[in-house]
């Protein structure tokens, strides 16, 4: 019989803890091919459900001498949107990567095949070439992604509802098309995102940091609508986006192309002319109600800004000092008194070419008078109705761009140039897509991409891999084993 002794070298790497157990705690890196990614390949079956890599690949090309690439445009694609999906945004982090079981399996390749993916050089590289053309190629391959996906579904949509929003990405350096934005106040691009009702991404523009909210929407609206209509016809289209996107270029292509928008703006004089007596009215049904209110002036503005400030900061204060026997903060604002009402009105702008119907919201609390405007091109439906269930639904477009900022990282822009780091941006788009297709399938709509990340892609796997086959035991104790199993089964 033969005796295996430790080595001296694994002696030293050897950890140990004693926790009281009875048992001296032994750990070492020595496992063999243990990897902590063993949902990886949900992505390469949603990867080939939308043909998404494949389809990216045609729109980049490869201008190398064929007898000299070591590794193709798809398998970079591969390895750089997986690794980006699994939690591993940095370029550097290939370097670690590249000899991991589960990343080289995705991308096509044994684990003990001795096949090495990418280095950072070589994908530095790969993002540094992309030219105008591929970037525009790639632009228009979100929305024909989702246009064949929604071909595949066999079913017509009834409505199109769209959702634009633009954020702040800031950076740490001189690259190109970076300037000091005032409203952030901070040196940055300033991002344009365009998305459906569920989250799917159908534009993704990296635009200068001096750029206006507005500035390209009409454009890419524009782009998105005419192959939506060139897919499904005269297909219904509402649109809505916040107060930065209202301006007169986006509500003339809207109501010139059968659009129905619902677009924020901000209050002024003329708003609050029309909106005056409702908060009036409110004013005096919250008097009657609490027995005290702030005093209006003119347009339906608090008279003592003061009086407002100290109610707010007040309340808050009572919520903080609360306990649980006083009710918790979430129950402080149930039981808080709110009046909110709605109306609407036609208002002529000086630089409209005709009257434009305007509803507004007014909220009277114990601070004053909450009202908010947004304009419209629909003419049927009361305010209420078109303000809550119409309006509203593009808050949760803020939610998904916070998917890609806080948890796939897309603001991980540190090329110099600008071409690369639309590329980086359109490679966490991509991750994100492939992340959306998982979440759907499991049908858990309103999940935030780390917690699909966290019950899909991580999970403990040991790899052995025999002359006939490759096996993944998964662990056994998984708490998301059977919703695993069925978004696998439900990609085929």
């Amino acid at each position: 019989m033969v005796h295996c002794k430790t080595t001296s070298q694994k002696k030293h790497e050897q950890m140990l803890l004693d926790l009281g157990v009875d048992k001296q705690i032994e750990l070492s890196f020595d496992g063999g091919q243990v990897c902590s990614d063993g949902g990886l390949l949900l992505l390469r079956k949603a990867d080939d459900k939308l043909e998404l890599t494949e389809l990216a690949t045609y729109c980049i090309g490869d201008r190398r001498r064929p007898d000299l690439v070591s590794h193709s445009v798809q398998e970079m694609l591969r390895q750089r949107i997986y690794s980006i999906a699994a939690g591993y945004e940095d370029c550097n982090d290939s370097s670690r990567l590249n000899g991991d079981g589960m990343h080289l399996l995705a991308g096509g390749f044994l684990p003990n095949s001795g096949h090495r993916l990418s280095s950072q050089p070589t994908l530095s590289r790969f993002e540094n070439s992309v030219d105008a053309a591929s970037i525009q190629a790639l632009q228009n391959l979100l929305v024909h992604t989702w246009i064949k996906r929604m071909k595949n579904k066999g079913k017509r949509p009834k409505r199109i509802r769209l959702s634009m929003d633009t954020t702040c990405d800031p950076v740490y350096g001189y690259q190109q098309l970076t300037f000091y934005n005032g409203y952030y106040e901070t040196a940055c691009y300033t991002p344009l995102f365009l998305f459906t009702d569920d989250g799917f991404p159908l534009a993704a523009d990296l635009r200068a940091g001096n750029a206006s909210p507005a500035e390209g929407c009409v454009r890419h609206l524009k782009r998105v609508v005419t192959e939506i209509r060139r897919a499904f016809g005269n297909v219904p289209i509402e649109f809505t986006a916040d107060a930065g996107f209202a301006v007169p270029e986006l509500y003339e292509y809207c109501e010139q192309n059968g659009v129905v928008y619902f677009i924020a703006a901000a209050g002024h004089s003329g708003f609050q002319y029309h909106s005056e007596e409702l908060v009036v009215r409110c004013r005096n049904e919250f008097e009657s109600l609490a027995g005290s209110a702030l005093e209006l002036k003119k347009y339906g503005e608090v008279v003592d800004k003061k009086a407002r400030d100290l109610a707010w900061r007040q309340g808050q204060e009572r919520m903080r000092f609360s306990s649980k026997q006083e009710g918790r903060m979430q129950e402080h604002f149930e039981e808080e008194l709110r009046i909110r009402r709605f109306g609407e009105c036609q208002y002529d702008a000086r630089e409209w070419p005709f009257k434009r119907r305007v509803i507004f919201r007014v909220e009277f609390s114990n601070t004053g008078p909450d009202v908010r405007y947004v304009i419209t091109n629909c003419k049927t439906g009361k305010p209420r109705e078109l303000y809550e269930d119409r309006y509203c639904r593009r808050a949760q477009c803020e939610n998904w761009i916070k998917d890609l900022k806080n948890y796939l990282k897309c603001d991980r822009t540190s090329c110099q140039e600008w071409q690369a780091n639309q590329f980086r941006l359109f490679l966490h788009v991509f991750a994100y897509m492939l992340l959306w297709e998982i979440r759907n399938a499991a049908k858990t709509p309103y999940a935030t991409v780390e917690t699909i990340r966290i019950q899909f892609l991580k999970i403990g796997v040991l790899l052995k891999e025999t002359a006939r086959s490759v096996r993944l035991r998964l662990a056994s104790h998984h708490p998301w084993s059977a919703e695993f199993r069925h978004v696998w089964q439900t990609f085929g």
